[in-house]
């Protein structure tokens, strides 16, 4: 399994070659952004030496699977958004909305800074050159 920032891994399934997957319905920092290590961090440590339950639900302009994977029974997204290490993706569920509140209120993750940049607005600011 491979980490490549907050909201994207890559895995293996069964014995074919590894699946690139961009988490579904959430939005983390990226890597060169304030909190985009400890999202990535927060990542890896959620999966780690795990099984993942993936449901695939579209592929992405970067030829990623865009899916929503389970851990030990748990949304992962939605577990990294309560930590406070992504935003809601732009359709928000009820769920999603109330964990980025509570961690918001709470100052968890990146709410540690009073105003934690979003990715698309750090994306604007620094577009990619590939």
């Amino acid at each position: 399994m491979r980490i490549h920032d907050g909201d994207t891994l890559s895995v293996r399934c069964g014995d074919g070659a590894p699946v690139k997957l961009r988490l579904a319905d959430i939005d983390a920092p990226e890597l060169h952004q304030a909190d985009g290590a400890a999202a990535r961090a927060a990542l890896a440590q959620a999966v780690e030496g795990r099984p993942l339950r993936v449901e695939s639900r579209a592929v992405d302009r970067y030829e990623r699977i865009v899916a929503r994977v389970d851990v030990d029974g748990r949304d992962l997204g939605l577990a990294l958004v309560a930590e406070g290490h992504a935003w809601c993706g732009l359709r928000p569920t009820a769920a999603c909305r109330a964990a980025l509140r509570e961690a918001r209120q709470a100052g968890r993750g990146l709410w540690a800074d009073a105003q934690p940049q979003a990715p698309w607005q750090w994306r604007r600011e620094h577009p990619r050159t590939d």
